[in-house]
């Protein structure tokens, strides 16, 4: 496991939009902020604050085109959760 997921799951609460954002990214691939608005559900004035706060944490890069995309795999999330949580 990466030490980016690992400081992920330490630092970000399951139930957080953080959190949320993050996996929908892994899970969908780069996307805007109004992308991640209308298919989570999460107003898109929770949305930005979320994106900045992980771009500022390094779990996400923003591409030219304004899309976001998540450095840590979703594979990798799943992973993490079956072994650590799951299994248990």
């Amino acid at each position: 496991m990466s030490e980016l997921l690992d400081r992920a799951i330490d630092e970000l609460s399951p139930g957080t939009s953080l959190f949320k954002v993050l996996v929908y990214l892994a899970f969908k691939g780069p996307s805007s902020p109004s992308q991640i608005s209308e298919e989570t559900g999460i107003s898109p004035g929770t949305v930005r604050p979320a994106l900045r706060a992980l771009l500022s944490k390094k779990y996400v890069t923003q591409r030219r085109d304004g899309a976001y995309q998540s450095k840590i795999g979703f594979i990798d999330m799943i992973s993490d959760i079956y072994k650590n949580y799951v299994r248990k």
